[in-house]
C-alpha cells in the first residue's frame, strides 16, 4: 500500500499515432504496480474501435488480449479502465446509438474491467443531427444527458462501476466557457472530471488554477497530465526530463493524477518514475534528484551517465527545461573568441568544446551499443543518432577551422564537415545539436574566405 496524498495516481495510453502493443501495455502495467500507481487508462487516439469506429466491435482476438492485460492489472494492484471515444460522431438523442455504447461497455465488464470513461475531447462543438437539436439546448446539456444515462446504467449492472468523464473543454484559466459551468451543475457528482491545467500541455499547474476548475465543475478534477506525451507537432521531441511546475498543494484541489505517456513506452518510464517520487510527498520533491535516481533505474547504473549525457541535450518540451545549458555556454565562448582573433589551434575553449563534443559522441555509442535496455535503446535510437550526427559535425567544423590555420588542404575536412551535415538533415528529430550551427557557419566562411570553396 502506497501512501500519498493524492488517491488516484495513474497513467492514460491517451496520445495520437502508433498506440502500444499488447506486451508493451503489459510491461508497463507491471512497471506502474511496482512504483505506487493505482490506474490504467486505456485510449489511444488512433485506435479504431476506440474512436473512430467505435461502433464497430472489436476482433475476439484483441478481446482476448484485452482480457489477458485486465487480469494482470488486477494482479499487480493497478485498476484498468476502459475509455470511449465516441465524440466524432455520435447523436446524443439516438437510442440505438447509446446501445451501441452501453454494448460496448459490457463487452469490457464482461471481462473483469469496472472502470469506464467517456471522451470527448478533441471533438466539434457543434450538433450534427437534426434530432439533437431538437433535444437539446447546448453541447454541455447533450454531454451531461450521455454521461448520467451511462453512469445510471453502468451502476445498476454493478454497484462497484465507476464512469470518468474528459469533457470537450478540458483545460484554461478562470473564467471557464459556460459548458463547464454546465457540465458541473449537470453531472451526478461521483462522476470523475479531468482537466490538464491552464494549458493543454502546461509548463506549471498550480493550487489556484486547479481549484477554480474544481469550484466551476462542482467537484475536485482528476489533472490529466500531457507531460510526457510527445504527439502530434511534438513528434520531433523525446520527453525524458522529470517532471516540474506542479504545486506542492494540488492534492487540496484534485483527486489525483494521470499521466499521458509517449508512445515510446520504455522511455515514459524515466518521467514516470519521478511522478510516483512527486506523488509519494510533492512538499519535499526533488525533481533532479529524483531523474538522476530515475535514470539509473531504467538505463541501469553502468550506463546512467551516457543516458544523461545524451539526456541533457534533448530535454525540449512544453515545460521549458534548461537542457542544453552546457553546450551553449562552451559554443558561444569558443565562437566569441574566435570572432575576438583567438586561433582555434590554440583555443582553450575550443578544446572543451570539442572534449564535450567526444563525450557526447562516447555516450551515444554507449547507448546505442552497449546498453542492455534494448527497449530503451529502441526508444531513444532516432534522437541518438540525430545527436551523434550534430557532434561530428561540430568537431568536424572545428577541423576545418584548424586545417585553415596551419595552412593545410582542407578539402577533405571540408568534405567530411558537409556530409556530417547532410546526415543532421535527414534527422527530423530535436536536439541541442542545432546550437552548433554559428560555429559551423563560421567554419564554412572561413572556408569560402582561404580556399574560395563555393557553396
Amino acid at each position: 500500500m502506497v501512501h500519498s496524498p493524492f488517491q488516484i495516481r495513474g497513467v492514460i495510453e491517451g496520445f495520437y499515432g502508433v498506440f502500444y502493443t499488447p506486451p508493451e501495455r503489459n510491461n508497463l502495467i507491471s512497471f506502474l504496480g511496482e512504483n505506487g500507481y493505482n490506474l490504467y487508462i486505456y485510449s489511444p487516439k488512433n485506435d479504431r474501435q476506440h474512436r473512430v469506429h467505435w461502433r464497430e466491435p472489436y476482433p475476439d482476438s484483441i478481446m482476448e488480449q484485452f482480457q489477458k492485460t485486465v487480469e494482470l492489472s488486477r494482479k499487480v494492484g493497478v485498476e484498468f479502465c476502459y475509455s470511449l471515444s465516441p465524440g466524432l460522431s455520435i447523436n446524443y438523442a439516438s437510442e440505438e446509438d447509446f446501445k451501441i455504447v452501453v454494448s460496448k461497455l459490457k463487452t469490457f465488464y464482461d471481462i473483469g474491467v469496472r472502470t469506464f470513461m467517456v471522451s470527448l475531447d478533441d471533438i466539434s462543438s457543434k450538433f450534427r443531427y437534426k434530432e439533437e437539436k431538437e433535444k437539446f439546448k447546448t453541447y454541455a446539456e447533450a454531454h451531461v444527458y450521455l454521461a448520467n444515462r451511462l453512469y445510471a446504467w453502468l451502476k445498476k449492472l454493478d454497484n462497484k462501476c465507476r464512469l470518468m468523464l474528459c469533457p470537450t473543454d478540458y483545460y484554461g484559466k478562470a473564467p471557464f466557457s459556460q459548458y463547464i459551468y454546465e457540465l458541473g451543475e449537470g453531472l451526478h457528482p461521483d462522476i470523475d472530471v479531468f482537466y490538464t491545467g491552464p494549458d493543454i500541455c502546461s509548463e506549471t499547474i498550480s493550487e489556484q488554477e486547479t481549484g477554480d476548475f474544481a469550484e466551476a465543475i462542482k467537484r475536485r478534477p482528476i489533472i490529466w497530465d500531457n507531460y510526457p506525451v510527445n504527439d502530434l507537432a511534438m513528434r520531433v521531441e523525446i520527453h525524458i526530463g522529470p517532471i516540474t511546475g506542479r504545486s506542492a498543494a494540488l492534492p487540496s484541489v484534485c483527486k489525483g493524477f494521470v499521466v499521458n505517456t509517449m508512445s515510446e513506452a520504455e522511455a515514459s518510464k524515466i518521467a514516470l518514475l519521478t511522478f510516483s517520487d512527486y506523488f509519494r510527498d510533492p512538499v519535499h520533491y526533488q525533481p533532479w534528484v529524483s531523474w538522476e535516481k530515475a535514470l539509473q533505474k531504467v538505463a541501469g547504473k553502468e550506463h546512467s551517465d551516457a543516458l544523461k549525457i545524451f539526456a541533457e541535450n534533448t530535454l525540449y518540451s512544453c515545460l521549458k527545461h534548461v537542457s542544453v545549458e552546457k553546450l551553449k555556454q562552451l559554443t558561444d565562448k569558443a565562437l566569441d573568441l574566435l570572432y575576438a582573433g583567438e586561433r582555434a589551434t590554440d583555443s582553450l575553449a575550443i578544446q572543451r568544446l570539442h572534449s564535450y563534443l567526444d563525450s557526447i559522441d562516447e555516450a551515444c555509442y554507449d547507448l546505442k551499443f552497449r546498453m542492455s535496455n534494448y527497449a530503451l535503446r529502441n526508444n531513444l535510437l532516432p534522437w541518438i543518432e540525430s545527436l551523434e550526427s550534430w557532434a561530428w559535425a561540430g568537431r568536424r567544423a572545428i577541423a576545418v577551422l584548424k586545417a585553415i590555420e596551419n595552412e593545410e588542404d582542407i578539402a577533405e575536412p571540408y568534405k567530411w564537415l558537409e556530409e556530417s551535415l547532410k546526415e543532421v538533415e535527414n534527422h527530423l528529430k530535436r536536439v541541442s545539436g542545432s546550437l552548433l550551427v554559428p560555429i559551423i557557419e563560421y567554419a564554412r566562411l572561413k572556408a569560402d574566405q582561404e580556399k574560395g570553396i563555393i557553396r
